[in-house]
Order: structure tokens, then C-alpha cells, then sequence
């Protein structure tokens, strides 16, 4: 299970591993074209009025699982886009209503599990700790925030765009849905994957609230089976999307003319 719940976090590493990118027209030593810390005029809301402060609010989202915040925070483009998007807010949401409730309801887990409940949490809590030093270049309507190497990790940048709503974390970057030229149905498949899971992750949740769980090995084994039947049931849409469609019978020759 231990390898499948990490599998399940894998947004941790999509904020505080990622390898710093540069495109989009702004260089590594681009200069900002405004003050990086001055909140945009016009909003309102603070939790977007600076890049900083943008990714500080997604940070917070995804330590608490709130998939809302988790969709406003990032920007991207078209339907498989935002499907993406919102399959990482819902897994998000999964990961820690099941964290929560596996802890309340079973206790501390097992040393060689610690580390997979705590993967989200530790890693938002870093990338907090490191923003105040990261530099924010400006370039136009597109921001770079790097990040300082550190004890635990490289360097690493992270992109934000503006609109007139504030800004916004680059969601293909973020999600890496921009890499190798990656067509809508990829990406359509990569938010079935995590929805799938999410699922798998709630089945759990729920059979843990019910009390059919008591112990953390038997937590192993059910979101093992959940899992395995959440694949299962994947494969299936899937032979039966790429199946040839059924030919409708031939109707039945008219009776012969008397």
C-alpha cells in the first residue's frame, strides 16, 4: 500500500520537485517590468494579487485538500485542460479526507508508512518556508518564481500568468501537461487515472469511517482491492471505446409475393 498511496501523491513532487523550465519568452535572467511583491491594481482578493501570493494559496489548498481553491488557483486552456485540473483537485481532496480519517480512526501509523501521510503536508510546508526567498521575475504578463536549492532539493521555478482576475499558476506546467507535445486524449487519460484513484482513495475513506477497518494492514489489503478494481473497471471503458461498433442485424427478407 505504500507504494500505491505514494503513487497517489505524486502532487506533492508536481510542486516541490519539479525541474525549473524556462519558456514563454521570459529568460533565467529576465528583468521584472514592475515591482515582484506589489500587489495588481484592481483586485480584490489578496489570495491572488501578487505571483507569491498565488502560490502560497495553492499551497495552503493542497495541504488541506480544498479542491475549490485548488481549481482557482490554477490557469489553463481547453476541456482536457481543465479536466486535468480538476482531476488533481479532486485527488487532493481524496488524499486528505483518507489521511485524516486512516489517522483518526487507527491511530499513528506505522514507521515504514509515516512518510507517505506526511508527503503532503511536509512538502507544502517546505516550499512555504522557501518563498519568501524565492525570486520573482516579471515579464509582461507572465511570472517566473524560483526557488532556492535547499537541503531537500534543487532549485525549482514555478510559473503564474495574469488575468484580469490576478494571477494564476500556469496549470500545464504545473500538471506537466505541456511536455512531449502531449495531445488531449493523453492528458483526458492522465484525469481518468487520477479520478480513478481518488475513487479507490474514497472507497477506502469510507470503509474506514464505517469501522470494517481495525488495523493498518487490513487498511493495506482494502485499498489494494479498490485499486485493483478501479484499474479493472478503467480497462474496461477502455476495450469497450475501442471496440468496432456492433453491426444492427439484417432484417428478415419479405415474405414471397403471392
Amino acid at each position: 500500500m505504500r507504494n500505491h498511496f505514494l503513487r497517489c501523491s505524486v502532487l506533492v513532487a508536481l510542486l516541490t520537485g519539479a525541474p525549473i523550465v524556462v519558456g514563454d519568452g521570459v529568460s533565467a535572467n529576465s528583468t521584472a517590468t514592475g515591482p515582484a511583491s506589489a500587489p495588481a491594481a484592481g483586485y480584490t482578493d489578496a489570495r491572488y494579487a501578487t505571483p507569491t501570493a498565488v502560490i502560497k494559496t495553492l499551497a495552503l489548498a493542497i495541504e488541506s485538500g480544498n479542491g475549490k481553491t485548488i481549481r482557482q488557483c490554477l490557469a489553463i486552456q481547453g476541456r482536457a485542460g481543465r479536466a486535468a485540473v480538476a482531476a488533481f483537485a479532486n485527488i487532493s481532496s481524496a488524499s486528505e479526507r483518507f489521511t485524516k480519517s486512516a489517522v483518526a480512526k487507527l491511530g499513528t501509523p506505522p514507521s515504514g508508512m509515516a512518510h507517505a501521510f506526511g508527503s503532503i503536508k511536509a512538502g507544502m510546508d517546505r516550499l512555504l518556508a522557501l518563498l519568501p526567498k524565492a525570486v520573482v521575475t516579471i515579464h509582461g504578463t507572465v511570472a517566473q518564481v524560483t526557488f532556492p536549492a535547499s537541503a531537500t532539493g534543487p532549485g525549482q521555478t514555478i510559473f503564474v500568468r495574469q488575468s484580469s482576475h490576478g494571477w494564476h499558476v500556469d496549470g500545464a506546467r504545473l500538471l506537466h501537461l505541456n511536455q512531449h507535445g502531449m495531445a488531449g486524449n493523453a492528458v483526458r487519460r492522465r484525469a481518468a487515472q487520477l479520478n480513478s484513484l481518488a475513487a479507490a482513495l474514497n472507497q477506502t475513506t469510507d470503509d474506514v469511517n464505517a469501522g470494517k477497518i481495525k488495523t493498518w494492514m487490513s487498511l493495506e489489503k482494502d485499498m489494494e482491492l479498490h485499486i485493483l478494481e478501479a484499474q479493472a473497471a478503467m480497462e474496461s471503458r477502455r476495450q469497450a471505446q475501442s471496440a468496432p461498433p456492433v453491426m444492427a442485424a439484417s432484417p428478415p427478407p419479405p415474405p414471397p409475393a403471392k
